[in-house]
């Protein structure tokens, strides 16, 4: 069967910057799927009611996942990003392409 890696990443967004942060989102998907073979999509972020955001990221495998995260602190937009936020842990799990 089938599966690819999603990603769960919680995020901590500094304080005052959520607009800044949910602005940036789009700059950093389109680098990650520029320079990421393998990159599926990142098709949802939500804000929990305990103020953490949880980002998803869709990769067809675990070593495309792990190069994404590699080549983030070259790829402007994710550092656009990473600049007004903390990652706080993240999660990963595999999803039954069908």
């Amino acid at each position: 069967m089938k599966q690819h890696l999603v990603e769960f990443v919680h995020i901590r967004v500094h304080d005052g910057q959520e607009e800044e942060f949910l602005a940036s989102r789009p700059g950093a998907v389109a680098d990650v799927a520029a320079a990421v073979p393998g990159f599926i999509s990142a098709p949802v972020i939500a804000k929990g009611d305990d103020g953490l955001w949880t980002d998803v990221w869709i990769y067809d495998s675990l070593e495309q996942a792990e190069a994404a995260n590699a080549k983030a602190t070259d790829l402007p937009g994710f550092t656009r990003m990473a600049a007004v936020s903390d990652v706080v842990s993240v999660d990963m799990t595999w999803m039954p392409v069908g």
